[in-house]
Protein backbone atom coordinates (compact mmCIF):
# COMPACT_ATOMS: atom_id res chain seq x y z
CA UNK A 1 0.00 0.00 0.00
CA UNK A 2 1.07 3.58 -0.47
CA UNK A 3 2.27 6.17 1.98
CA UNK A 4 0.74 9.32 1.34
CA UNK A 5 2.09 12.58 2.54
CA UNK A 6 0.60 15.40 4.31
CA UNK A 7 2.03 18.87 4.36
CA UNK A 8 0.44 21.73 6.27
CA UNK A 9 2.63 25.03 7.23
CA UNK A 10 5.97 22.92 8.50
CA UNK A 11 4.98 19.60 8.98
CA UNK A 12 4.52 16.39 6.47
CA UNK A 13 2.90 13.62 7.95
CA UNK A 14 3.47 9.79 6.30
CA UNK A 15 0.32 7.85 6.83
CA UNK A 16 -1.27 5.50 5.43
CA UNK A 17 -4.76 6.56 6.86
CA UNK A 18 -5.70 8.81 3.78
CA UNK A 19 -8.36 11.42 4.10
CA UNK A 20 -6.05 11.94 7.68
CA UNK A 21 -6.03 15.53 8.93
CA UNK A 22 -3.51 16.58 11.13
CA UNK A 23 -5.80 19.01 13.13
CA UNK A 24 -5.38 22.38 13.27
CA UNK A 25 -1.55 24.46 13.46
CA UNK A 26 -1.28 27.59 15.24
CA UNK A 27 1.72 30.39 13.89
CA UNK A 28 4.50 31.15 16.30
CA UNK A 29 5.54 34.93 16.40
CA UNK A 30 7.65 34.64 13.34
CA UNK A 31 4.76 33.18 11.29
CA UNK A 32 6.17 29.27 11.68
CA UNK A 33 3.41 26.87 11.21
CA UNK A 34 3.45 25.04 14.72
CA UNK A 35 1.55 21.21 14.21
CA UNK A 36 -0.94 20.58 17.54
CA UNK A 37 0.06 17.83 20.01
CA UNK A 38 -2.55 16.21 19.08
CA UNK A 39 -1.87 16.20 15.67
CA UNK A 40 1.68 14.68 16.15
CA UNK A 41 0.54 11.86 18.49
CA UNK A 42 -1.94 10.86 16.06
CA UNK A 43 0.24 10.64 13.11
CA UNK A 44 2.98 8.92 15.30
CA UNK A 45 0.76 5.67 16.57
CA UNK A 46 2.26 2.68 15.52
CA UNK A 47 -1.11 2.16 14.36
CA UNK A 48 -0.74 4.38 11.11
CA UNK A 49 1.62 2.10 9.66
CA UNK A 50 1.43 -0.96 7.57
CA UNK A 51 1.25 -4.83 8.87
CA UNK A 52 3.87 -5.88 11.13
CA UNK A 53 5.86 -8.73 10.25
CA UNK A 54 7.19 -9.59 13.54
CA UNK A 55 6.57 -8.16 16.79
CA UNK A 56 8.60 -8.82 19.93
CA UNK A 57 7.77 -7.83 23.48
CA UNK A 58 10.71 -6.09 25.39
CA UNK A 59 11.68 -9.31 27.00
CA UNK A 60 12.23 -10.91 23.92
CA UNK A 61 13.95 -8.58 22.06
CA UNK A 62 17.31 -10.13 23.24
CA UNK A 63 19.19 -6.60 23.73
CA UNK A 64 18.89 -6.05 20.06
CA UNK A 65 18.90 -1.97 20.09
CA UNK A 66 17.86 0.18 17.04
CA UNK A 67 20.95 2.57 15.90
CA UNK A 68 22.05 4.66 13.28
CA UNK A 69 20.39 5.16 9.55
CA UNK A 70 17.29 3.46 8.92
CA UNK A 71 16.76 1.59 5.29
CA UNK A 72 15.30 4.05 2.67
CA UNK A 73 11.94 1.75 2.18
CA UNK A 74 10.25 1.48 5.96
CA UNK A 75 6.69 2.12 6.82
CA UNK A 76 7.23 3.18 10.19
CA UNK A 77 4.71 6.49 11.59
CA UNK A 78 6.84 9.25 10.79
CA UNK A 79 6.20 13.46 10.59
CA UNK A 80 8.76 15.22 9.25
CA UNK A 81 9.29 19.17 11.34
CA UNK A 82 10.25 22.69 10.31
CA UNK A 83 12.84 22.99 13.16
CA UNK A 84 14.50 25.97 12.57
CA UNK A 85 18.27 26.55 13.92
CA UNK A 86 20.71 29.56 13.40
CA UNK A 87 22.17 29.62 10.51
CA UNK A 88 24.91 27.54 9.92
CA UNK A 89 24.83 26.07 13.77
CA UNK A 90 22.73 23.74 15.81
CA UNK A 91 21.45 26.47 18.14
CA UNK A 92 17.71 26.18 17.98
CA UNK A 93 15.72 29.66 17.46
CA UNK A 94 12.78 30.76 19.56
CA UNK A 95 10.40 29.24 16.22
CA UNK A 96 12.46 25.65 16.86
CA UNK A 97 11.80 25.62 20.62
CA UNK A 98 8.09 26.67 20.03
CA UNK A 99 7.82 23.36 17.28
CA UNK A 100 9.57 21.60 19.76
CA UNK A 101 7.07 22.08 22.36
CA UNK A 102 4.33 20.81 20.65
CA UNK A 103 6.17 17.58 20.15
CA UNK A 104 7.62 16.93 23.69
CA UNK A 105 4.04 17.44 24.79
CA UNK A 106 3.11 14.40 21.80
CA UNK A 107 6.15 12.15 23.09
CA UNK A 108 4.91 12.71 26.55
CA UNK A 109 1.20 11.39 25.88
CA UNK A 110 0.57 8.47 27.70
CA UNK A 111 -0.08 6.59 24.09
CA UNK A 112 3.27 7.14 22.85
CA UNK A 113 4.84 7.54 26.05
CA UNK A 114 8.01 4.70 26.41
CA UNK A 115 8.28 4.43 22.91
CA UNK A 116 11.70 4.82 21.28
CA UNK A 117 11.57 7.09 18.41
CA UNK A 118 14.67 8.01 15.75
CA UNK A 119 15.16 11.81 16.02
CA UNK A 120 16.71 12.33 12.28
CA UNK A 121 18.40 15.65 10.94
CA UNK A 122 18.34 16.14 7.69
CA UNK A 123 20.03 19.46 5.57
CA UNK A 124 19.33 20.15 1.56
CA UNK A 125 21.62 19.63 -0.49
CA UNK A 126 23.86 23.36 -0.59
CA UNK A 127 27.32 22.57 0.38
CA UNK A 128 29.65 20.17 1.27
CA UNK A 129 28.13 16.89 1.57
CA UNK A 130 30.39 15.22 4.61
CA UNK A 131 29.83 19.01 6.30
CA UNK A 132 25.96 18.54 5.74
CA UNK A 133 26.15 15.20 7.57
CA UNK A 134 27.92 16.40 10.51
CA UNK A 135 25.81 19.27 11.32
CA UNK A 136 22.52 16.98 10.68
CA UNK A 137 24.01 14.85 13.19
CA UNK A 138 24.45 18.12 15.69
CA UNK A 139 20.87 19.35 15.00
CA UNK A 140 19.93 16.01 15.74
CA UNK A 141 21.40 15.30 18.75
CA UNK A 142 20.28 19.19 20.38
CA UNK A 143 16.74 17.76 19.32
CA UNK A 144 17.30 14.65 21.91
CA UNK A 145 18.83 17.05 24.43
CA UNK A 146 15.70 19.49 23.85
CA UNK A 147 13.20 16.88 24.48
CA UNK A 148 15.31 15.32 27.15
CA UNK A 149 15.95 18.31 29.50
CA UNK A 150 12.50 20.14 29.04
CA UNK A 151 10.02 17.51 28.44
CA UNK A 152 12.00 14.50 30.23
CA UNK A 153 11.44 12.24 27.53
CA UNK A 154 14.33 9.50 28.20
CA UNK A 155 17.51 9.57 26.31
CA UNK A 156 17.11 5.50 25.60
CA UNK A 157 13.73 6.31 23.77
CA UNK A 158 15.44 9.16 21.71
CA UNK A 159 17.83 7.95 19.17
CA UNK A 160 19.80 11.22 17.08
CA UNK A 161 20.94 10.33 13.52
CA UNK A 162 22.49 13.07 10.81
CA UNK A 163 21.62 11.84 7.46
CA UNK A 164 22.70 14.94 5.67
CA UNK A 165 21.55 14.96 2.37
CA UNK A 166 21.10 11.06 1.83
CA UNK A 167 17.28 11.40 2.24
CA UNK A 168 16.03 14.18 0.64
CA UNK A 169 12.39 14.92 0.83
CA UNK A 170 12.53 17.52 -2.77
CA UNK A 171 14.71 15.06 -5.05
CA UNK A 172 13.66 17.21 -7.95
CA UNK A 173 14.93 20.20 -6.16
CA UNK A 174 18.04 19.13 -3.83
CA UNK A 175 18.25 22.59 -2.54
CA UNK A 176 15.14 23.35 -1.70
CA UNK A 177 14.16 24.48 1.99
CA UNK A 178 11.50 21.83 2.68
CA UNK A 179 14.68 19.32 2.55
CA UNK A 180 16.08 20.78 5.81
CA UNK A 181 13.68 19.04 8.47
CA UNK A 182 14.04 16.75 11.97
CA UNK A 183 11.82 13.77 10.92
CA UNK A 184 10.61 11.91 14.25
CA UNK A 185 10.13 7.79 13.30
CA UNK A 186 8.26 5.46 15.59
CA UNK A 187 10.71 2.56 16.17
CA UNK A 188 8.17 0.82 18.04
CA UNK A 189 6.79 -1.16 15.12
CA UNK A 190 10.36 -2.35 14.44
CA UNK A 191 10.59 -4.17 18.26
Amino acid sequence: MATKAIFIGGLIASSLVFGMTLGNSSASAEGVKVPTTASLVEALLPSKTGPVVRGMDKQSTRGIKIIGALPKKLDLPAVNLTVNFEFDSARLTTDGMTVLRSLGRALSDERLAGMRFQVAGHTDAKGDDGYNKTLSEKRAKVVAEHLRNFYGIPSANLVPVGYGEDKLLNEADPQSDKNRRVEIINLAPLS
